[in-house]
This record gives C-alpha cells, sequence and structure tokens, in this order.
C-alpha cells in the first residue's frame, strides 16, 4: 500500500498508510485544506480532494463531536499481554522459591548429587524463565506499536513519537534509559485525552513502572553476569541473593505493568464506545 504524504498544521510532513489517513478524515480530525502528496503527483493538494469520490468534506457534526474508531482493534492482543504478564509473575515466584533453596543447600554441606540436583532444578527453571520473558517482551512491545498507531488515529496533534520509534527506543543505549517512558507518557496522555493531551495530568502509575523496569533490568543483569563469573560458593552466595533481589522488584513490576496496560486499553476501548 502507497504512503501518503501529509502537511500538520505546524507545517511537518507526517507519513501515512491510506487505512490510517482514511480513517483520520472519516473521524473529523482533518482539516478540508490539508494537503497531500504522494509518489507520481507533480504537485500539493487539498487532501479534500483525495477523498472527493467519498466524502466531499469532512462531516461537520464530526468536527465538533469527535468519533473514535480502532486503527487496528488491540483487544485481544492486551488479553494475551496481561495473560503473559501473570505467567511472568508466577515464574518469577518460582525462580525465587529456587534461589532460596540454592542459598540454604550453599550455606551448609552437600553431596555431589545433591549440587547436581540443584544444577538441574536451576537450569530448567531459567529455561522456562528466558522462553517466557522471550514471548512476554514480544507481546508487550507489539501492544506498544498498537496503542501507538491508534493514539495517532484519535489525536488531531501532531504527536512526538511514531508507533517505530516507541519500540526502537528500548534497543538504543542511553537512549532506552528515558525515551520509552516519555513515549509511553505520550500514549497514555492521548488515550485520555486525545484532543488536548498536552494538558492531561501526570500519572504515578506511569512512574512506579518506569522505576520498577529500570531497577529490575539493572538487578538482573547484575545477578547474570554475578552468577557467570562466580568461582567460589561466597561468590556464587552472592549472584543467588541478588537473584532474589530482582525478583523481589520484578514482580510488583508485573502488577503495575498490568494496571498500566488496562488502564490504557480501557481508556482507549471507551473512547471508541461512546466516542
Amino acid at each position: 500500500m502507497s504512503k501518503i504524504h501529509v502537511t500538520s498544521p505546524s507545517g511537518n510532513e507526517i507519513e501515512y498508510d491510506e487505512e490510517q489517513l482514511r480513517s483520520m478524515w472519516e473521524q473529523g480530525l482533518l482539516d478540508s485544506d490539508t494537503q497531500y502528496w504522494k509518489e507520481g503527483m507533480s504537485e500539493w493538494q487539498a487532501l479534500s480532494e483525495y477523498f472527493t469520490s467519498e466524502v466531499s468534506s469532512p462531516p461537520s457534526a464530526l468536527i465538533s463531536s469527535p468519533q473514535f474508531a480502532y486503527i487496528k482493534d488491540p483487544k485481544s492482543l492486551t488479553s494475551f499481554l496481561v495473560f503473559m504478564l501473570w505467567i511472568s509473575l508466577g515464574i518469577e515466584v518460582v525462580s525465587m522459591l529456587g534461589d532460596f533453596a540454592q542459598m540454604a543447600l550453599l550455606d551448609g554441606d552437600f553431596t555431589p548429587a545433591e549440587e547436581e540436583a540443584n544444577g538441574s532444578r536451576q537450569g530448567m527453571i531459567g529455561i522456562i524463565y528466558i522462553g517466557v520473558y522471550l514471548v512476554t517482551v514480544v507481546a508487550f512491545l507489539k501492544w506498544v506499536y498498537r496503542a501507538s498507531v491508534n493514539c495517532r488515529g484519535f489525536s488531531s496533534q501532531d504527536m512526538r513519537f511514531t508507533p517505530g520509534w516507541s519500540v526502537g527506543y528500548y534497543f538504543i543505549p542511553f537512549l532506552n534509559l528515558f525515551r520509552p517512558y516519555q513515549s509511553m507518557k505520550e500514549i497514555w496522555h492521548v488515550s485520555h485525552g486525545p484532543l488536548d493531551y498536552d494538558l492531561q495530568k501526570r500519572s504515578a502509575l506511569l512512574g512506579w513502572w518506569w522505576a520498577l523496569w529500570l531497577i529490575s533490568n539493572f538487578a538482573g543483569q547484575a545477578a547474570g553476569r554475578l552468577a557467570l563469573n562466580a568461582n567460589t560458593i561466597d561468590e556464587l552466595r552472592f549472584a543467588t541473593f541478588v537473584y532474589i533481589l530482582s525478583s523481589l522488584i520484578t514482580m510488583p513490576l508485573c502488577m503495575v505493568a498490568m494496571a498500566l496496560i488496562k488502564s490504557i486499553a480501557n481508556r482507549q476501548e471507551e473512547l471508541v464506545r461512546n466516542g
């Protein structure tokens, strides 16, 4: 599907898919004198001419009272992500119990058979943990992308973060310390007030989510490095202790993340249902 370039009121050029642009037009979120251009055109033209065959001008009723619609329905993805976060919470509990059992073993004398059993148990927990983590992360990033896409359809203002960068910033060193938070904050604000999102109040839930996210990642990475470099019982005991701390941080993170995701998803659903 070809891309359509549109000029915003501030003069910025934004690129949309035809389906997304049509949805915004039908919701009355674009002025009739908005200019557009796509490949093959010699000059910019009024967007109203592009939709002349279907809608000659944005319905005045929709301009005064916007009707919102999903660009892509996120309900199934939201349900799956919440389910995976519950699974993640459960595996964190199992992992922590395994770490406590390892700590108890390291605090006393143990036989080679006990050491082997402990290693097998921890290895199995680790494999399951990694699998659940990867599935949850992929589902979360896909949900962030879809939430951002829908927000761009809800809002008549220029959003700062594109759906792609809302995901991409999680992978860029240094920027991943604050850009994902800013992107999620924008998604939250647009979902709670599409037409005046810059005026929306900050949510403590966002701050708790991001603080726990950063601390959990730092603790998990530190524990992993300590475990890989552990050459003595004391070093392994300390690494296990840090793993337990990481789990104690990650468990509330799962709960806060679920609350954040449900709040955004429910608010977007209300927009679509009530307009």
